[in-house]
């Protein structure tokens, strides 16, 4: 069945998948780590906003990570943000963290009063169109202090093999295509989606449009064996993540 992309993230059986979830990942970890070691001659990490939160998995880690002394989390579905805020309470961290139920092409604030933004869970991946991506990124950079700094992972279009056979092929038609090769539905639990999925050439080209500098992007194949780790791109989701610092 193919329903909208908030519609979809509103669903309890949905939602459900996401709460198994355990704390940030080994690359999570690393990024946070970079962000830390990019800022540290401007500052620390203190205010922290969190686009795509979900029900809050990655918030623990970056509370615990950072110590910071305010965070904003959002999130499309009002149904995740009140999950997410039952979880703050139960972690104690609630204090800090404010929750707003809001799409993210729409927090567009010109404030520069975060010294991180995140875009983890590979939230974009469920932004199809690429102006709004786009948006999404600039709204990123707006809201950052200068020389702040933005993570995220997205998915990639090399990975499994029937899903880079699908990409390959559709790059054929880049020609016709243009910005649209990276399109795919996505989905579970027997729901379909409209989805993208980046390679590296377009995640930099993006990012760098939208206004962001240093920007380091590598697959989970890459950074596991950046430290001697076997990663089987062909069985995982071999997602990019991505480091950006604003000017």
């Amino acid at each position: 069945m193919k329903i909208t992309v908030k519609d979809f993230w509103e669903k309890d059986n949905i939602i459900a998948t996401q709460e198994v979830l355990k704390q940030a990942s080994d690359f999570e970890i690393f990024m946070l780590g970079n962000a830390k070691e990019r800022y540290k001659s401007t500052g620390e990490i203190k205010t922290i906003k969190i686009i795509g939160c979900g029900t809050g998995r990655e918030i623990e880690s970056i509370a615990e990570f950072y110590k910071p002394v305010r965070i904003v989390a959002s999130d499309l579905s009002q149904n995740m943000i009140a999950k997410c805020d039952e979880n703050l309470k139960k972690w104690n961290i609630d204090s800090f963290t404010e929750t707003l139920v809001l799409d993210a092409k729409d927090y567009n604030k010109v404030s520069e009063t975060f010294d991180l933004v995140t875009i983890l869970n590979s939230m974009l991946t469920y932004v199809p169109l690429r102006a709004d991506r786009l948006t999404i990124y600039k709204n990123a950079l707006q809201i950052l202090k200068p020389k702040g700094i933005l993570i995220g992972t997205v998915h990639n279009q090399y990975g499994a093999t029937s899903k880079t056979f699908y990409f390959q092929l559709r790059n054929l038609f880049s020609f016709v295509l243009g910005d649209r090769v990276g399109n795919r539905d996505t989905g579970f639990k027997g729901f379909k989606v409209p989805g993208y999925y980046y390679d590296k050439k377009g995640l930099l080209k993006d990012l760098t449009e939208a206004g962001f500098k240093d920007v380091e992007i590598y697959s989970l194949e890459e950074y596991y064996a950046s430290n001697g780790i076997a990663y089987d791109r062909k069985k995982g989701y071999n997602n990019l993540i991505f480091i950006a610092t604003k000017p």
